[in-house]
Formats: structure tokens, C-alpha cells, sequence
């Protein structure tokens, strides 16, 4: 079975599969190091470890309070900052639109649209790649 983490950037509804996320992590600080450059925005210590992360915000909301989408493990765990994680999701409470819609970006996968579930926000879900997403912003 095969669930879903809903998130918020801007004011868009995004979803990925909930196998390519290890842990959400509520961001309250980021350590910035001189010299670091995009993509890398800063390290966030997870557990005592640094966990370099990528804020998928923009540049206009960075800094600001968020969450964190930490991915894999050991030397190649990243984290993804996004506004706000709404939720997790069984596999049949985002269902297909059908067709992808064409002239989408190569991250979104598909289009869903909650089953009787509220996100807080109305529209549709966008169901992407996340690690292609941060290839992106990279």
C-alpha cells in the first residue's frame, strides 16, 4: 500500500509519495555557513547530525518558519523546506484526475483530488517526484 504526505508551497497543494520521505521535521532554525551557495541553503541538525536542506519556498519566503521533508539516510539525506505539511494520506483518499494534464513540469507525476478529504485548501493536488523537484531547485 502506497500513501501520500500533502504539503503547501505558496499556494499550491503538492503530494509525494510517502516512501520517499523518511521524517517531517518542524524547521525552527537553519545554520547558515559562509560560502554556502544555492542550492543548499543551509544545515539543520537533525538528532545531532547536519542535514543540509534545500528551501523550495523561493527566495521571498526563506528564512520564515516551515517544514522539513527529510529524505534517505546517512550521507545522502537531504531535506526539502515547504511551507506546511497538511497531511498523510491512504492511497485511496487521492484518486487520478485521469490524463496529465500536458505542459506540466517533468517533476509532477499526476493530478489528484481528495476523496471526501479536506487539505484546508480546495483544488487540486499536484503528485510530484520530490527528489526530481530538488533536482530542479538544484
Amino acid at each position: 500500500m502506497i500513501g501520500y504526505i500533502t504539503f503547501r508551497l505558496g499556494d499550491r497543494n503538492l503530494a509525494c509519495r510517502l516512501d520517499e520521505v523518511r521524517e517531517v521535521v518542524r524547521l525552527d532554525g537553519l545554520d547558515v555557513l559562509p560560502g554556502m551557495t544555492p542550492p543548499i541553503s543551509g544545515l539543520l541538525e537533525l538528532r545531532g547530525n547536519p542535514l543540509p536542506v534545500v528551501d523550495l519556498r523561493g527566495t521571498s519566503l526563506a528564512g520564515g518558519r516551515g517544514d522539513v521533508l527529510v529524505m534517505a539516510s546517512g550521507i545522502d539525506a537531504m531535506g526539502a523546506i515547504v511551507d506546511q505539511v497538511i497531511a498523510v494520506h491512504d492511497e485511496d483518499e487521492l484518486v487520478s484526475l485521469g490524463e496529465r494534464p500536458s505542459g506540466l513540469p517533468d517533476y509532477v507525476i499526476d493530478v489528484l483530488r481528495h476523496d471526501g478529504i479536506s487539505t484546508g485548501r480546495g483544488g487540486p493536488v499536484l503528485l510530484v517526484h520530490l527528489q526530481a523537484l530538488l533536482s530542479v531547485a538544484v
